[in-house]
């Protein structure tokens, strides 16, 4: 049942379309009115329906409040100075108005799409979440097993820990240790030997430089008594025939050269001179 004063909590609210209570109290349609035919189009709801989008997320946000705005942008400051028995006499009247309008579905619609983003966005997050924590459990089991390893390891003696590697078979480090010991005994032999081949080498050197010294002092002594040998004598006298005789045939080659190089030279000039002749 209306009230006697919807007209003036009407003009309060709607201050710029005043001229609608008489369309209220006369029954006239509704979508004939600016404001309504305004509320009543699809663009004004298009954007709140549209589904949401992952790269809008500020705009997300803001749609609430433009649907807010766009119902009650044209409240009066008046409203908050009415008295309170007028607002109370028109409540009841007020909101069978207001759900005669379309904003209850848009709110509707709004409140659906809003619980759809923000279950899809937390089942994400769930699905996120359960995905890290099962990813840090595969971790914590791995890490685990490699602590009970290492555990398991340092509860041995250290003598019966077996040892492998591609290098040296698979042993307890008491037997490779044994063989290292082995190992190091026969290169020790070895240097031993090594050693005493050494040692002969350089007493078998002293003794050849030794004996080439001897070598060089019998031979210096042999040159000594071969001066004074009738053998000496006549080998001083062939070798000294022998430089002559290479003396002298020196000269001979280098006069024969000579007079090569005069009859060239004269043979040549007789040829300049019959060339100029012609």
């Amino acid at each position: 049942m209306a009230h006697p004063n919807r007209s003036s909590l009407l003009s309060r609210l709607f201050p710029q379309e005043q001229h609608l209570i008489n369309q209220f109290s006369s029954g006239e349609d509704l979508s004939s009115s600016t404001l309504f035919a305004h509320i009543s189009s699809p663009g004004l709801f298009s954007v709140s329906k549209a589904p949401y989008s992952s790269s809008s997320s500020r705009e997300e946000q803001f749609r609430p409040n433009d649907l807010f705005r766009a119902c009650f942008a044209n409240f009066s400051n008046d409203t908050a100075k009415s008295k309170p028995h007028e607002e109370k006499a028109a409540k009841g009247d007020a909101l069978e108005q207001l759900r005669a309008f379309p904003f209850t579905e848009a709110f509707a619609q709004e409140g659906v799409e809003l619980y759809t983003s923000v279950a899809s966005k937390l089942a994400e997050a769930q699905q996120e979440m359960a995905s890290q924590i099962s990813d840090f459990a595969t971790m914590s089991s791995s890490i685990a097993a490699d602590m009970d390893e290492l555990y398991a390891n340092l509860s041995y003696p250290l003598s019966t820990t077996l040892c492998h590697s591609k290098n040296f078979p698979r042993a307890t480090i008491e037997v490779h240790l044994a063989n290292v010991k082995e190992d190091l005994r026969t290169a020790e032999s070895e240097l031993q030997g090594l050693e005493r081949e050494w040692q002969d080498n350089v007493q078998l050197e002293q003794k050849l430089r030794q004996e080439l010294l001897d070598m060089e002092g019998n031979a210096a002594q042999n040159r000594e008594h071969a001066y004074n040998d009738e053998d000496y004598l006549k080998k001083t006298g062939f070798r000294q025939e022998i430089e002559q005789i290479v003396s002298e045939a020196a000269q001979a080659l280098e006069e024969i050269d000579e007079g090569y190089r005069e009859g060239i030279q004269a043979l040549t000039m007789k040829m300049m001179q019959a060339m100029r002749a012609d």
